[in-house]
Formats: C-alpha cells, structure tokens, sequence
C-alpha cells in the first residue's frame, strides 16, 4: 500500500472541518448552510433511521423533516472549534424525534434491515450518491473516518505538523516505512514513553533509541528525518483513531 498516496488523500479530505463550515453556517453563510444540510443528508437519513426502527425516504417520511430542522437547530446550537459537530447533531436529532413520538403517541415498527434500492418515482436530492441504493454503513464510515481526520489534525497541531507535512515525510522505500510505522506503535503503547510524547509534545529520541528491538535498530539521524511521519503514527495509535488505523493498516 502507498502511505504517502493515502496520506495525500487525507490531507485534502481534511481541508475544511466539519466545525469551521458550521461556525460559518451560524455566522450567517447561508450557502455553508446550504451545503452541510446537502452533504450531511445521508448522516441525517442514517442517525433518523436508526431512531426509528425503520428505513426512511426522503419526501415521504415526516420523521426526516424533523431530522433535518433537527440538524439545522444543530448548526445553530454548536459553539465549540473543536471536534465533535456530528456527535452533537446526532443527540439533537434523536431527542427531537423522541419528542416527536411523544406527541403523535405512535411509532410504526418496521424493521430497519428492510432498506431496499430507491426507485425511479423517489426524489433523492444527493449529488454524492450516483447510484441509487442508500449505503448507510458506507456512509457511516466516510463519516466516521472524517471525524477522525479532524481529530487527527487537531492533535497534530501542539507538534507543529500539519497533514501536508506528515504526507511529505512519509517515507518512500516500504520498508523505510513500514519500520517508521513500527516506531510510532512501539511509542504509542509504551506508557512511559507516551506519557512523555504527549505531554512534551515532541518525539523522545533517546528514549525510543533505548528502548528499539534489533530488528527496529535504526540511527539518531534516520528517527530525526523521519519525526513528523513518526510523531503522526503514534498520534494516529495514542488518540485510538480506529478509522485511520484501518485505513493505513496499522
């Protein structure tokens, strides 16, 4: 596998946070606005139906009326530049649809494994979605490995790296990388050493040299060149970002 491909992805995956698009929703972007509620409707479909019980469609449902204004009571609500957005909206969309059961006192049960493919009759206003049937657990993952992106930026930041540089320093020989990678894990679990990483905000090479297996044995100036590559795997272990750990297969 290409790390420095995949962590070019990430990088331009990570370009706009979920948190900076919502502060400028709230701040009067009405077109930001516009476009969380378009490319979050499957996260929206997904935490409504789930709610439910049931599969809901777009234009037929009310209960994906109430997700939506749901969503956009979120965007108004959340406050905070760090992660988190998604979390919150899926509390503030569940507790409205809680408050909307209460009040029509009904609930049909309908399986919620009874997802089928849309049909040409169904409106479904998602540009992202080219076919037609509604993957909610491929959705689920693309946003769960966004969440994680941003989690992973944010950690980054303390160390001064951003993902342009950790993509850069990625290393280019596979065995260069995969012992880079071996590094970060080793530092990440090691509770002295962790401690240490995360508190000091920068990477023990002393301490990382003392503790190498032969097999891991590598020089002063090799763990130099290769700090932020390091530094962004054990961040990726320390913070269990377990999208990103599948993702680059760590």
């Amino acid at each position: 596998m290409n790390h420095a491909l995949i962590l070019s992805f990430l990088t331009a995956t990570a370009k706009k946070s979920v948190e900076a698009r919502v502060a400028r929703a709230r701040d009067g972007d009405s077109r930001e606005r516009e476009d969380l509620i378009r490319d979050y409707t499957p996260f929206i479909l997904k935490t409504a139906s789930t709610t439910a019980g049931r599969y809901l469609t777009v234009g037929r449902d009310d209960e994906v009326s109430v997700a939506l204004l749901a969503f956009d009571e979120a965007i108004n609500a959340y406050s905070s530049p760090r992660p988190g957005f998604l979390a919150f909206a899926a509390t503030v969309i569940r507790r409205r649809l809680i408050d909307y059961y209460r009040k029509e006192n009904r609930r049909d049960e309908v399986p919620f494994s009874s997802v089928t493919p849309l049909d040409d009759s169904e409106d479904w206003p998602i540009d992202a979605q080219a076919s037609r049937t509604y993957d909610l657990d491929g959705w689920s993952k693309v946003l769960e490995r966004r969440d994680d992106i941003e989690r992973w930026q944010e950690a980054l930041r303390p160390y001064r790296l951003s993902l342009k540089d950790v993509a850069k320093a990625a290393p280019k020989h596979a065995d260069a990388r995969e012992r880079a990678m071996s590094i970060g894990q080793i530092l990440a679990t090691h509770r002295v050493l962790k401690e240490k990483f995360l508190r000091e905000k920068k990477l023990p090479i002393p301490e990382i040299l003392a503790i190498l297996p032969d097999d891991l044995r590598v020089s002063k100036k090799t763990l130099e060149r290769q700090r932020a590559y390091i530094t962004a795997i054990a961040l990726i272990v320390a913070h269990n970002l377990g999208s990103l750990r599948e993702f680059l297969e760590l």
